[in-house]
């Protein structure tokens, strides 16, 4: 498994943000192990800890993202972040999470930043998946991930795809790796027909230390993405050994 993404959304102040980094950063230096490769972690933190974290972060061990980013160059647009302001601080920036959609982003839009993301030089991550399930749960999913890439040639450039059912985001009975492994290899043969000569999907949706194994042992799984589990250390870290054992 390549990857672990760490979005802390709203949640750490500017010094618990540095704390949680230096900790976490300091226990992967710990893992190094010539016999295997640890996953790229990359942490996506509040904007306002981007410029700090970015002073710490040491790239060996973590990269970092932006939860969001607007679709224009720049504008007229108080409270708003453009990609090309992100050039030097992060690799990555995520597009279309699941409460960016509840809170009004419409599929245009998502396409919009994930087109001026890969334009500013940076790596979209585009979170993708059905809000309920039923019959028409894959095509929805699949929709919203043609749409999301309708501004890119993935030939070209590269697009990091998370699925993440809303249905399974703090349910008692998250998606299990019998359900996710199908739709994964599914969106991957529909990275291929679009022209991505490497596809990689992660899965988020509710993943902890105490079950990111199941989904660790998923072949066609490239990563995990986690929220609360990333907020402790020690349970992150925890996670990273449970997908570096596997």
């Amino acid at each position: 498994m390549r990857y672990v993404l760490a979005n802390w959304k709203m949640y750490p102040t500017v010094d618990e943000a540095l704390a949680l980094l230096r900790t976490i950063q300091d226990g992967l230096r710990g893992r190094r192990r010539p016999e295997h490769d640890l996953p790229l972690v990359i942490v996506c933190p509040p904007f306002v800890a981007l410029a700090p974290l970015r002073a710490e972060a040491d790239e060996q061990l973590v990269r970092l993202g932006a939860q969001n980013c607007h679709w224009e160059p720049e504008g007229p647009y108080t409270g708003e972040v453009a990609a090309p302001m992100l050039r030097g601080l992060v690799d990555y920036v995520m597009v279309g999470h699941s409460e960016r959609r509840a809170a009004g982003e419409t599929d245009d839009q998502v396409a919009d930043k994930v087109a001026a993301v890969a334009g500013a030089g940076l790596v979209p991550i585009l979170f993708v998946g059905e809000d309920e399930q039923g019959d028409d749960a894959l095509s929805r999913t699949e929709q919203r991930l043609r749409h999301g890439l309708r501004g890119v040639d993935l030939t070209r450039q590269h697009v990091l795809v998370v699925y993440e059912p809303t249905w399974a985001i703090g349910a008692e009975r998250p998606a299990g790796a019998d359900h996710v492994g199908p739709v994964v290899e599914h969106l991957k043969a529909e990275l291929r027909r679009l022209g991505s000569s490497r596809p990689e999907v992660l899965y988020g949706g509710t993943v902890a230390d105490e079950n990111v194994e199941q989904f660790a042992r998923l072949d066609a799984l490239d990563g995990v993405g986690a929220t609360r589990g990333s907020l402790d250390a020690d349970r992150f870290l925890a996670m990273i050994d449970r997908v570096t054992e596997v």
